[in-house]
């Protein structure tokens, strides 16, 4: 039995949510709508609203659409003046592709942060899974479905996954990409670098914080290329002296007007490098085990009921507009962003 959705005076919850329903009313968020061509802007506001409401507390649209509809102090809270149609909020969802959800998104969380990272600075990619409401032991074809067979350390899984970059200092998500789960993420690694660096998220200099995962030698080599500091948590097995024998310039950078200027900021990346492979990353970027969990439990990101690319990617837009905000509003501090994630 599910439980009635009330708003409760007083209840920390509930105050995040209506700061978040603020937001959402803000000029700043009615730009970033018009601005990627979300319209009727009031009424993709009031989807919003609903849909955000039931990710908040991980319940299924219809059902969240059916609690705004018989509670009048629930549409108060909302600020809803009007009852709202399911089939609106589908048509609404399905109407917009999802690079214009995501680019809305990322245009309120980022927003003056180019002002902000005028300097290197401390990012953190990752990971995670994308639970999909679907049974694993029934026979799929799975031949043009965008879900395959994955494999974490808890074992097996049909779903898909997601990627997410998180500025250190701020834990402001900068990026995510969805992909299937058979791609190793030592593999996709170089797509995503150059899709940083066509987006302008990294800069020279970034250190980037990264699990075993994307462990390889040739990953290191990648990431100097880039211009960035791949501070890969190396296996047990891994050498310092081997990855010291394979250093070598970029190519590139001998086209440059002034070569040894270009040579003495990449031997300073290098040093860095060696230096940050030797500090403790594992506790440096447990922090986005933390942030990933906060999306995926405390804002629904689990057993999703779509199985499409486009429907999973603005569910995922939306996750991370959910996350990102509230950790606007303050919550940065891992004990609070632990707490948040066990609601």
């Amino acid at each position: 039995m599910k439980l009635p959705i009330v708003p409760v005076k007083g209840d920390e919850k509930w105050e995040i949510l209506s700061k978040i329903v603020d937001k959402l009313e803000s000029r700043e968020t009615k730009k970033a709508l018009a601005r990627n061509k979300i319209t009727p802007i009031n009424k993709a506001i009031k989807i919003l609203k609903v849909i955000i409401l039931a990710m908040f507390f991980g319940v299924e649209i219809s059902y969240a659409v059916n609690e705004v509809n018989k509670r009048l102090e629930l549409r108060k809270f909302l600020r809803i003046e009007e009852e709202v149609k399911l089939r609106s909020v589908y048509s609404f969802m399905s109407e917009f592709e999802a690079d214009q959800f995501t680019s809305f998104v990322f245009s309120i969380l980022n927003a003056n942060s180019n002002k902000r990272r005028n300097k290197p600075s401390i990012l953190i990619l990752d990971w995670t899974d994308i639970s999909l409401d679907l049974n694993p032991f029934r026979k799929k074809d799975l031949n043009n479905k965008p879900y395959k067979w994955g494999y974490s350390t808890k074992g097996f899984f049909l779903d898909m996954k997601m990627m997410i970059l998180i500025e250190y200092g701020t834990l402001t998500p900068l990026f995510f990409h969805v992909y299937p789960a058979n791609v190793h993420e030592s593999r996709i690694y170089p797509l995503i670098l150059e899709m940083l660096k066509r987006k302008r998220l990294i800069r020279f200099g970034d250190s980037i914080i990264m699990d075993r995962g994307f462990y390889a030698y040739k990953n290191y080599l990648i990431g100097i290329r880039y211009g960035v500091v791949p501070l890969i948590i190396p296996r047990k097995n891994f050498r310092l002296e081997k990855l010291e024998g394979m250093i070598s310039y970029p190519l590139f950078i001998f086209n440059s007007k002034n070569v040894e200027k270009e040579k003495k900021r990449y031997r300073k990346l290098v040093k860095r490098l060696f230096e940050g492979l030797k500090e403790d990353l594992k506790k440096l970027r447990s922090i986005i085990e933390d942030v990933i969990k906060l999306g995926k439990e405390a804002f629904s990101l689990k057993q999703l009921h779509c199985y499409g690319y486009e429907p999973v990617r603005e569910r995922c837009s939306l996750s991370v507009l959910l996350t990102g905000m509230t950790i606007k509003l303050g919550f940065r501090e891992k004990r609070f962003i632990q707490r948040l994630s066990e609601w």
